[in-house]
């Protein structure tokens, strides 16, 4: 018994230590979360972009919307080899 005094100390000096960096983790990946989450806004496209394909904000996310581009199938009709 003389033995696990000092090993229940120490579980416990740990346990309080990992009690407390929890929160501050917690904080910390919620704060590159939201670093990310704001830099992925920043550097997408316009939604509204002139061209033969645009994309158009509905409610199941943005849609592909124009004329499509032409496949090879298409590209050896119009006279090109």
């Amino acid at each position: 018994m003389i033995a696990s005094q000092p090993i229940r100390r120490r579980v416990a000096a740990v346990w309080r230590t990992a009690h407390r960096a929890v929160p501050a983790l917690r904080a910390i990946h919620d704060e590159q979360v939201l670093m990310w989450e704001l830099f992925w806004q920043s550097s997408r496209a316009a939604l509204d972009r002139a061209g033969p394909l645009a994309r158009q904000a509905s409610l199941d996310g943005p849609r592909l919307i124009g004329s499509t581009l032409p496949t090879p199938k298409d590209a050896s009709s119009c006279g090109t080899p």
